[in-house]
């Protein structure tokens, strides 16, 4: 038996028994853990808090070979984030991210990175109310540590070159017309390479040259901001 103390943030929580609960954490040493946490639904035992969605807990649980739920031992309450809680838009940026994570598989070795690009996500969010670009910056995080970043340099169908050979700092577009973005493919195709399907998304050029400047980290320097117009059509790409 393996007995294991880190932090974890809960990810989803579901009823168990009479007053216990399963949590689903992510840790920074493990992974994705499920763990029963007794007396869970009991406001007399103090531990309720430590069930809501999205806190910070210092647990302290013990890995049975062969068990689908580890045994929590201890869990402490670090930090509640119950600004989230309270404000209804806030809440559910916060629900998506948690169920992007729950359906991705995280290797262990690499599980430090995905908890640390989600205890920094859940703070802005707590802390700040853009919350469509949060959300943005937590797709193109996300996207490059599960190694599917879109391809944007050439037509990922005839690889034509698609920007400006000297444009300085920031990228340009070559075409002031709109492109798509392929799910499929996994990149971007060029005006030529137009299609009508259900898996891609028309991105205007002015929003294709923020999505490669945001993803190459050009755009920090300049603090740039993305347009309304920017965050809805990424909204429905990504």
């Amino acid at each position: 038996m393996k007995v294991i103390e880190t932090d974890g943030i809960v990810l989803k929580t579901m009823d168990f028994k009479e007053n216990d609960s399963i949590l689903t954490f992510l840790t920074p040493e493990a992974g994705k853990i499920a763990g029963v946490l007794h007396g869970g639904k009991s406001t007399r035992s103090g531990n309720s808090a430590k069930t809501e969605l999205f806190v910070t807990n210092h647990l302290e649980f013990s890995i049975k070979t062969g068990a689908e739920l580890v045994r929590i031992r201890k869990c402490e309450l670090l930090v509640s984030h119950a600004q989230i809680r309270q404000n209804y838009s806030k809440f559910l940026h916060a629900c998506y991210l948690s169920e992007l994570l729950l359906f991705c598989e995280i290797p262990v070795v690499e599980s430090e990175d995905y908890f640390n690009l989600l205890k920094r996500t859940i703070s802005q969010l707590s802390e700040f109310d853009n919350c469509a670009e949060i959300k943005l910056n937590f797709e193109i995080q996300l996207l490059k540590l599960l190694g599917i970043i879109p391809s944007l340099k050439s037509c990922t169908v005839c690889e034509n070159f698609l920007w400006k050979r000297n444009s300085g700092e920031l990228m340009s577009p070559k075409y002031s017309i709109p492109h798509q973005l392929d799910s499929i493919q996994g990149g971007i195709r060029c005006p030529s390479c137009f299609v009508n399907s259900s898996y891609t998304s028309t991105l205007h050029p002015g929003c294709l040259s923020f999505l490669h400047n945001r993803i190459s980290g050009r755009d920090n320097r300049f603090k740039i901001k993305p347009t309304q117009n920017n965050l809805k059509e990424l909204d429905q790409a990504l």
